[in-house]
């Protein structure tokens, strides 16, 4: 026990160790109430529960930091402490954040591993830890091969759950089995636990703290793996939202299914007026939910801040991919007839989907016509949103038609905007491709993007380019047109587009799937805002749009031109037998006032 003592008394309330140790690193003056609110909480609750707060409410630090030096503090005797994170990354940032600790603060000091023992900055034992084969805390990724087999009395996953290890169902899985695990690693209660509070010295300066298992999270998708462990695993969970919910609203109260954090509830119920306002003001005002909120989508701000997982009703978003029709195309031939289906013998399991709920798999076609080459000269499109550079991206979609069916045969996007490279890459695509003409969205600008680019397309590849402006919102308007053709199986896409979409995906964690065609075209909704990015799939949309455009014309066409028909058979009728000619024009006019079709003459 060589330079320990217990806690003062005043600090032995998780809550007041927390204040007290906010002050003494100099993160803040004081720690808020929702910051206290988590802590009691933390120190209280249930020992297998999940703590879901918005970003930036210090969940980490309270979580992975304050609360495992504060178990340490207490007893470094016999705690073992295992934190995990959803990166190697993550897990050493938190790691540092111990260390310095440790370092800076007086009463912590105390904690600083002896010489011999376990030192590393992610695994080490604290000064007077017992003997054991397991270190006093350990803070790793929660794939990381050190979590398997190391036992702990306090196990702690900090935001296990994010975009890039949930986006696909082979991942919530691989995530879900890493969960079971940690339940596993878990120590059974020490059969000497004294129950409430402990007297130090009674105890032999111990204090015995109760086998823990918590999760700090906030959703980063519709499917959270939160609310299967309170459904499935029987985990309490509690939610600090950044706003006060309406009570009265069911989309905004009921999403907490009775779980809303008791300071929060009581108080925007005994007090309505502080419906919409920031639940944490000392740390996040009015001004500063505003500018986040302007940043962010409404989905992700209602997931992030608000904690709302409502919006995994898959019948919000109209396009599933497992509707979309995938086959190898090497763009030298298109099947000239295409048949949908969904059976299991027909899934493609070498590919990942990132498809919301039981959109799980891509399917290749039932049944596959003749093949028409590119010598038969159909019809291709290089369709372009160019956006800008940044934030934004210049995506680009190439899409053929044959026979009533679309066919994507390549897709990306740059966000290095307008520069001579990126122009060169487009004109090679409608090289690489064959394309029959240029489709451009042509609203900004005033046709810039078109001066640019046609210099460079008419030296490598000669192609008309044709401006389209669009007057309705974008996502309607992507909605209106990708809806139908997706839904009705009409398009058809490359099996090595969908493969490159997902590794240039997986190469990015941060933002690489947000990106990617495939996500999007799975969460694209007709609100406005629906998703950060929406660059590829507005490129695939004016590419469509094009063909869907031309079949209208020709279909206008030919009814005209049935028309003219129609009215020259009339005229010879006429002349050969008025009265029978008077009675067909009569049906006629009868049908098409009940919206009917025109009588064969």
């Amino acid at each position: 026990m060589s330079g320990w003592a217990p806690l003062p008394e005043e600090l032995r309330p998780f809550p007041n160790f927390l204040v007290y140790l906010i002050k003494e690193m100099g993160l803040s003056d004081d720690a808020t109430l929702r910051q206290c609110e988590i802590a009691e909480y933390q120190q209280d609750g249930p020992n297998s529960s999940i703590i879901c707060g918005f970003r930036g409410v210090a969940k980490s630090f309270i979580g992975g930091c304050a609360d495992s030096l504060w178990r340490l503090r207490c007893d470094p005797f016999n705690e073992k402490v295992l934190v995990t994170a959803a990166t190697a990354e993550k897990a050493g940032e938190i790691a540092a954040m111990v260390q310095q600790a440790i370092r800076d603060v007086d009463i912590l000091r105390c904690l600083e591993p002896e010489p011999g023992r376990r030192s590393s900055v992610k695994a080490f034992d604290v000064a007077n830890a017992r003997a054991d084969q397991v270190p006093s805390l350990r803070i790793v990724g929660i794939f990381s091969p050190a979590v398997t087999g190391k036992r702990a009395t306090c196990i702690k996953g900090d935001d296990v759950e994010t975009l890039h290890n949930t986006v696909t169902a082979y991942k919530r899985d691989r995530l879900a089995l890493a969960v079971t695990e940690l339940s596993t690693l878990l120590k059974p209660n020490d059969p000497d636990y004294v129950p409430g509070p402990v007297d130090f010295e009674a105890a032999g300066v111990r204090q015995i703290f109760p086998r823990r298992l918590t999760y700090y999270g906030t959703p980063h998708l519709e499917e959270s793996l939160y609310w299967t462990l309170v459904h499935q695993r029987h985990f309490a969970i509690r939610f600090w939202p950044a706003r006060y919910p309406d009570p009265n609203s069911e989309d905004d109260w009921d999403c907490y299914e009775g779980h809303l954090a008791p300071g929060i509830a009581g108080m925007v119920q005994a007090c309505p007026e502080l419906i919409g306002r920031p639940t944490d003001p000392e740390r996040f005002p009015e001004e500063d939910l505003l500018r986040r909120e302007s940043e962010m989508t409404p989905a992700r701000w209602k997931l992030q801040f608000m904690l709302n997982t409502r919006l995994a009703d898959a019948d919000r978003y109209p396009i599933r991919l497992g509707d979309l029709v995938v086959l190898d195309l090497d763009g030298k031939a298109l099947p000239e007839l295409l048949v949908w289906g969904n059976t299991d013998d027909l899934r493609m399991q070498d590919l990942n989907c990132v498809g919301i709920g039981s959109d799980r798999f891509y399917y290749r076609p039932q049944a596959v016509g003749s093949w028409r080459s590119t010598e038969d000269h159909w019809s291709c499109a290089l369709a372009i949103d160019p956006s800008g550079r940044g934030h934004d991206e210049l995506a680009w979609a190439v899409v053929a038609e044959l026979n009533g069916n679309l066919f994507l045969l390549d897709a990306g996007g740059s966000t290095r905007g307008y520069e001579p490279d990126v122009l060169r890459l487009l004109a090679m695509k409608a090289k690489q491709w064959a394309c029959t003409i240029g489709v451009v969205e042509g609203n900004y600008g005033d046709g810039m993007f078109n001066a640019l680019l046609s210099p460079v397309m008419n030296y490598i590849y000669p192609m008309a380019i044709e401006e389209v402006r669009v007057s309705m919102a974008k996502e309607v308007r992507m909605v209106d047109i990708l809806a139908p053709v997706v839904q009705n199986h009409r398009l058809a896409v490359s099996r090595q587009l969908l493969r490159a979409a997902w590794t240039e995906a997986e190469r990015d964690p941060e933002s690489g799937h947000a990106r990617s065609l495939p996500y999007q075209l799975s969460r694209l909704t007709a609100q406005k805002g629906c998703l950060e990015w929406l660059d590829r799939a507005d490129a695939l949309s004016i590419g469509v749009g094009h063909f869907t455009q031309a079949a209208m014309q020709d279909q206008r066409r030919a009814a005209e031109q049935r028309r003219q028909e129609e009215l020259e058979e009339e005229a010879e009728a006429w002349l050969e037998d008025a009265n029978a000619a008077i009675n067909r024009w009569a049906l006629r006019a009868a049908r098409d006032a009940q919206g009917g079709t025109r009588p064969p003459v």
